[in-house]
């Protein structure tokens, strides 16, 4: 699957999350605590996981950016 696909779908997911009034930030904090703990969502290598975060946080730094109000 192309990266840009993946990183559209993720930005997407958390976008419509915040507009629908989930915590985004405590949901991160989970993801996070998940991505190292070994949840079963989680089956990279411990040498990938700190990829994973940093791709997490660009993501909601990403979404973080939109102005929902202008784009209803």
């Amino acid at each position: 699957m192309n990266r840009d696909a993946i990183e559209q779908a993720l930005e997407a997911f958390i976008a419509e999350a915040k507009k629908s009034g989930f915590d985004i930030e405590e949901i991160t904090k989970s993801a996070q605590t998940g991505i190292m703990s070994n949840a079963v969502y989680s089956w990279i290598s411990a040498s990938e996981k700190p990829k994973a975060i940093k791709a997490l946080n660009s993501a909601i730094d990403e979404v973080s950016k939109i102005n929902f109000y202008r784009h209803n």
